[in-house]
């Protein structure tokens, strides 16, 4: 009986190890696709006022946060560019990693409206860079509750049995 046990426990664990190694290998085929996109020289004229790519995890350099410019007509369309590369980044890391958990999936609508008020003109890029740290603040909120939440489902996973 011990030996199925220790059997079955490696297979359990050579598959784990695989799947995991699959996970990273489309993280990593996910941002290098990612890199590309966000590498395209149409966006190279809003380079030096939003760090690209577009991250709610990242603080705002204080030059970026000040600035209280609104997009010329070229940096416009160097934000629609961008904007393509986000939908083009979000599409195939959905397609290669699943759909986002859903307080994510919200803070990128949240990015794609603040994005929409920039290209506006309703905002400048000094706001739309506070806004990404309001959003990342959120976002991290979100998951902290998430994990929290998920722990506290797994101290009372044993006891649902007897419900």
């Amino acid at each position: 009986m011990s030996k199925s046990l220790l059997l079955i426990a490696a297979a359990v664990a050579t598959v784990s190890s695989c799947a995991s190694q699959n996970a990273r290998q489309s993280s990593e085929e996910v941002k290098h696709y990612c890199a590309e996109k966000f590498a395209d020289h149409r966006i190279d004229p809003i380079r030096e006022k939003i760090l690209i790519p577009i991250s709610i995890d990242q603080p705002q350099p204080i030059e970026i946060l000040a600035n209280r410019q609104r997009p010329t007509g070229d940096e416009k369309r160097a934000l629609l560019a961008l904007a393509e590369a986000r939908e083009a980044c979000n599409r195939y890391a959905d397609a290669h990693l699943g759909a986002p958990p859903a307080y994510r999936a919200a803070s990128q609508d949240r990015v794609t409206a603040a994005l929409s008020d920039l290209y506006a003109g309703d905002t400048t890029y000094g706001d739309f860079a506070k806004t990404l740290l309001f959003i990342g603040d959120r976002d991290k909120m979100a998951h902290e509750d998430m994990e929290r939440a998920f722990h506290e489902r797994e101290r009372w996973r044993d006891l649902d049995a007897w419900n």
